[in-house]
């Protein structure tokens, strides 16, 4: 729990520095040098708060719609060790990565390509092809320098993100190009084994096999187009067709996944495991979870069918993000030991 002593101390100082004839000490120095004791005891006593909130806070959550059986039985299946998140965007955000859409206007800016087609695109779940347009409106290795100066760089990491590496210990699945889930885990002492990109997912059932700790990059990194899957060119090097996608997907779900951070537009992702569902039946497949937050206006029902297609199924929060995911997490460790 070390990502939160900032925090802490935030919490320790909210009443102002201490002024000492004309010198001025931060409260959480003044404890740790003076008490250590007392300092870790304040520490131990402000995260048993803090995990109080967060189970009351998500208590609140799944009393909302159909939340709660749902999220009893991902709990059940957390319990067995039988749950690979599927990381999105979103986990990112706090530590000021853009998300996919945001990045893509972004660049949008920077060139000439009609805002209503590439609108069109976007609308339609075509980010690929969306890409390609920005791709081909730039010179040579100008896009790349677009996708490196968003995505390339390693910024300050910031929350619930850090929380992943305590709660799941083996396979990482992401179409993120950042380092963020790399360096979480580091930071942890949980080192990833080994990172298999792009179509290389296909191997992830051996590797869980062997047990290794393992990081999926179904997109690849930011730092090459050789190894990176966001235009339609790339898209069509590396797998040739969605048959070839949809073998990459089928491996990473072959159990049960849980989707953080992601908006779950229908994007290839979605298309393929609909695929899956309809060659496979429902019940010849592990049932995804994500945990997904319902905007307002947002037509809840139809939703939750389009997802259902695809063998996912929304446990749904209406406020801020990052608290609801902490809160979610800590309700589904609660009493587990893995």
């Amino acid at each position: 729990m070390d990502y939160l002593i900032p925090q802490f101390h935030d919490y320790l100082n909210e009443e102002g520095e201490i002024d000492v004839v004309g010198y001025v000490f931060s409260r959480e120095n003044i404890l740790k040098e003076l008490e250590k004791e007392g300092y870790q005891e304040a520490f131990n006593d402000w995260l048993q708060q803090r995990q109080m909130e967060n189970i009351a806070r998500a208590d609140e959550i799944l009393a909302l719609f159909d939340n709660l059986g749902r999220f009893r039985k991902l709990k059940e299946i957390y319990s067995r060790g039988a749950i690979i998140p599927f990381i999105g965007a979103g986990m990112s955000m706090p530590s000021d990565y853009p998300g996919w859409t945001k990045f893509l206007y972004q660049v949008l800016d920077e060139t000439t390509v009609s805002k209503a087609v590439f609108d069109e695109a976007i609308t339609q779940g075509q980010y690929e092809e969306a890409a390609q347009m920005l791709s081909d409106a730039l010179p040579a290795g100008c896009f790349l320098e677009h996708v490196e100066n968003a995505f390339g760089a390693n910024q300050e990491i910031f929350g619930v993100v850090q929380r992943l590496p305590q709660i799941f210990k083996q396979a990482v699945v992401t179409t993120n190009f950042d380092n963020v889930l790399t360096r979480c885990y580091e930071n942890a002492n949980s080192n990833f084994e080994e990172e298999l990109l792009g179509p290389a997912a296909e191997e992830l059932p051996r590797a869980l096999g062997e047990n290794r700790r393992v990081l999926v990059k179904l997109h690849g990194k930011a730092s090459s187009s050789r190894n990176r899957i966001l235009t339609k060119d790339e898209y069509d090097k590396h797998y040739q067709d969605d048959q070839a996608l949809e073998s990459v997907i089928e491996a990473t779900s072959n159990r049960t996944l849980l989707f953080l951070g992601c908006s779950l537009t229908v994007d290839r992702t979605i298309k393929c495991l609909k695929r899956i569902i309809d060659k496979k039946g429902p019940e010849n497949v592990p049932r995804h979870y994500a945990f997904l937050k319902l905007n307002e206006g947002e037509d809840r029902i139809a939703r939750k069918n389009q997802l259902g297609e695809a063998n996912i199924f929304p446990i749904w929060y209406t406020d801020d993000h990052d608290e609801s995911i902490e809160a979610l997490l800590e309700k589904l460790t609660e009493g587990v030991h893995q």
